[in-house]
């Protein structure tokens, strides 16, 4: 019968399961990022011709009195030598189309109960489901580590890749529901980042109950652990992935000067 959807069946029919709502709708946070942050920051971004010239001069005389500095020095044989620093890419001058935008968002939970049975990773995977809607990919060890009693190829985490929508919607239940809920958060430092324009946010066990999925079902959980996101931006410095995470609320903690023992007349 035409207009009926066609049901999956087979091996392919457990991987399409989710747990998330069935929408035909943009998310909230990606309707806000193209009506308005992205001009805004377009326009937060300008630099003036005279001050990138001044700027792209700069990197040039230092990164060339880096080479020479590295030239003038033989290699010795016995030592093993750093990588040579690269130039970082120049920034674009920046447009509607070339602005920053969040590209991927992984949640990463590790559970060290693992090390002793590997059941306890179903927590975390049950756990990732009910907070993205999606089912994750169990992470297995790449080395031995004799101190943790780590052996290569045993499970020891989880984790879940978001894009499109569904990232969307899991940046904003972070984002307005449970960050207001944390009492002992300020937010990022402003010093945070891989200088790459990524981010990595760390929370404790007592933050995964904070979502509205985990209220319902969280005594139903033997075992509760903490969990990472990591969020990749297309920016490429983190200036620029500061300003496009800040557009979309999440907070950033500004250091504060110490206070002077006087008074300044």
């Amino acid at each position: 019968m035409q207009g009926l959807r066609r049901v999956v069946t087979g091996a392919g029919a457990s991987r399409l399961f989710t747990t998330s709502a069935a929408q035909g709708y943009q998310a909230r946070l990606n309707q806000f990022y193209h009506n308005t942050l992205r001009d805004d920051m377009m326009i937060l971004q300008y630099v003036p011709p005279s001050v990138r010239a001044r700027t792209e001069a700069a990197e040039e005389a230092r990164m060339k009195g880096f080479k020479e500095n590295m030239a003038g020095t033989p290699p010795n044989p016995l030592k093993k030598h750093k990588v040579v620093r690269r130039a970082k890419p120049k920034i674009p001058e920046p447009t509607a189309h070339n602005s920053p935008y969040v590209d991927k968002v992984t949640v990463h939970i590790r559970c060290k109960e693992a090390l002793k049975n590997k059941h306890h990773l179903l927590s975390a995977m049950m756990a990732l489901q009910v907070l993205t809607g999606k089912r994750g990919e169990v992470i297995k060890a790449k080395n031995d580590a004799a101190p943790w009693k780590l052996r290569k190829g045993m499970p020891i985490s989880a984790k879940v890749e978001l894009t499109g929508d569904s990232m969307y919607e899991f940046l904003d239940k972070l984002i307005e529901v449970v960050l207001p809920r944390m009492k002992e958060y300020n937010g990022l430092l402003m010093d945070s980042g891989d200088g790459a324009g990524n981010f990595t946010l760390g929370f404790d066990s007592s933050a995964i109950g904070l979502f509205p999925e985990m209220e319902m079902v969280y005594d139903m959980f033997p075992l509760i652990t903490g969990f990472y996101v990591n969020i990749k931006t297309t920016a490429l410095r983190n200036p620029s992935g500061r300003l496009l995470l800040s557009g979309l609320g999440v907070p950033f903690l500004h250091a504060r000067k110490p206070k002077s023992e006087g008074y300044e007349l």
